[in-house]
């Protein structure tokens, strides 16, 4: 199976369109068509229903939560590859959450600017759902040089309080509206809208990874201001396309109504699942960030770190037109 071709099946689903993903993969409508059509010769299935805009078949979805995982997976075997004909200098070394290292265009463009501007430079995804580390645990206590954070804010911010000698670098991206997903067939799906207060009886579902622990209390706190605590599911896993690519039931899932400005792949496999509900009685804000020292020891990770900045400080200018 052609690596690339997966890629190119994650575009994809971004556009929806084989027009709009050739133009964004710089190929000829007709080559990304055959790319598809031997990806689904090869896995004996249909990954897309002929429809416009397209949509995954059930195949499709599974392939996509796995895709994501086998590009993680080729990168890090490269860079280990590589690294042994490379001088020993210390690989930087990135939390594993494959929505974050799949969807992060600036991580993965400041990775790209680093690595042609130091050749010998080495990047690792770590998988620290078994650390017991809170992200600014990871980065503080050297176990990785990029955590990242998930809150939920009142207001729209791009800044974060960390604790001293860390630094938190918005992450564009994951910058959204905090809305629900509930089941197609639940009574909740008819409606635009609902008030946070309305739902104390229902089931929320979240993440138990130490990651969300920080989303978790702040969602908490929030159902307190409304005058209830939360009936809390908590589901161990830290994929996405596994935890959001379910129907969740009788359950209420948490997302984040991103910026038009991108086309998550979350977003769209969730759209085959649930139903989007906005909470009426108040805007409430999901933000992300990148977790790294405050002043890193390697050149590699002072370029890395500025390289983000920069990134989130020219997306600002863009979301904010």
């Amino acid at each position: 199976m052609d690596l690339e071709y997966c890629r190119e099946f994650t575009v994809l689903i971004l556009y929806k369109s084989y027009a709009s993903a050739a133009r964004e993969l710089h190929l000829s409508q007709p080559s990304l068509s055959r790319h598809i059509m031997a990806l689904e010769k090869y896995l004996g299935c249909a990954l897309f229903y002929d429809t416009q805009p397209l949509t995954l078949t059930a195949a499709g979805e599974t392939f996509a939560r796995y895709a994501g995982r086998a590009i993680s997976e080729h990168e890090n075997m490269l860079a280990e590859v590589r690294a042994l004909s490379l001088p020993t200098n210390a690989p930087i070394r990135v939390q594993d959450l494959l929505h974050t290292n799949t969807l992060y265009v600036g991580l993965k463009d400041a990775i790209e600017q680093a690595e042609k501007k130091f050749g010998s430079m080495r990047v690792e995804y770590l998988n620290m759902s078994g650390s017991g580390l809170d992200p600014y645990e990871m980065v503080s206590k050297g176990k990785v040089d990029v955590s990242f954070q998930t809150t939920i804010f009142s207001e729209s911010t791009t800044t974060l309080e960390v604790p001293e000698g860390l630094q938190a670098i918005w992450i564009p991206e994951f910058h959204g509206e905090l809305v629900i997903g509930v089941a197609k067939n639940s009574e909740l799906a008819s409606r635009e809208c609902v008030a946070l207060r309305d739902l104390s009886g229902e089931r929320f579902i979240l993440q138990a990874a130490l990651h969300a622990e920080l989303f978790r209390k702040q969602f908490i706190a929030t159902c307190h201001e409304e005058g209830f605590y939360p009936n809390i599911t908590l589901v161990a896993s830290d994929n996405p396309f596994d935890f959001y690519g379910s129907d969740p039931g009788d359950g209420i899932h948490l997302l984040a109504h991103v910026d038009k400005a991108y086309r998550p792949l979350i977003s769209n496999i969730l759209k085959q699942r649930v139903n989007i509900v906005r909470f009426s009685d108040r805007k409430r804000y999901v933000e992300s960030f990148a977790i790294v020292r405050e002043s890193p020891e390697s050149e590699e990770m002072q370029f890395l770190a500025e390289r983000l900045k920069r990134h989130a400080d020219e997306m600002t200018g863009k979301l904010e037109r």
